[in-house]
């Protein structure tokens, strides 16, 4: 037992340590370019291998049983998968991105420019149009126009009209989008809108 017990605690130690790695790894490209849903679930994965180590040292140490890690671990796991789904991860992953353009880090735009973002995330953007960077604040207002065109032409079909389409975000985006017309203006044509973007893609792209 005394063999086993030291041999767990080398195995937990060798997978904290690969843990430690991995975040290590992930801030890696989150320094280099910026957050993504993905890189957002890998935090919310590893985080949820390190509690299940922490539950199986606390087991050794305490001398539980098997039914009472695998109880905890599945709690943990549950926990994970609930937080996970409340949260707006677009919307934190562009507010993050949004933090670091606005104190003159633009590599975080490759997030923006080239990754599709859901009703939260556009809903996150407009700090951008201040942005330093005057190659993401036109490329931020095509966004925007191009969110706009985009939720206007669903919300006007018969589908959308049913009590069962209503969404919150939605409605919100719109009048979000309404308030900041003078300021994406310019793009309302579709061949604006449409260089403009390109552009943006091309520019955002030099950090992929």
């Amino acid at each position: 037992m005394r063999k086993l017990r030291r041999l767990a605690w080398i195995w937990s130690l060798e997978n904290l340590l690969l843990s430690a790695a991995v975040y290590h790894r992930l801030f890696i490209y989150i320094g280099f370019n910026g957050m993504t849903r993905l890189r957002i679930v890998g935090l919310f994965g590893i985080s949820l291998v390190v509690a299940g180590f922490l539950l199986v040292i606390w087991k050794i140490i305490q001398g539980k049983d098997f039914v009472w890690l695998m109880r905890r671990q599945t709690w943990a796991f549950a926990a994970t998968v609930y937080l996970f789904a409340l949260l707006p991860i677009d919307a934190l992953a562009v507010m993050y991105n949004t933090s670091r353009i606005l104190r003159g880090d633009s590599s975080a735009a490759m997030q923006i420019g080239v990754q599709p973002l859901d009703t939260e995330g556009i809903l996150a953007l407009s700090p951008l149009l201040q942005a330093p960077d005057a190659e993401i604040r036109e490329g931020v207002k095509a966004r925007l126009a191009d969110a706009y065109t985009r939720l206007t032409s669903k919300l006007n079909t018969p589908a959308s009209r049913d009590w069962t389409a209503y969404q919150a975000a939605e409605q919100l985006l719109l009048r979000r989008l309404e308030a900041l017309r003078p300021a994406w203006r310019p793009y309302e044509n579709a061949t604006a809108r449409e260089q403009a973007l390109a552009r943006f893609y091309d520019y955002a792209y030099q950090w992929y």
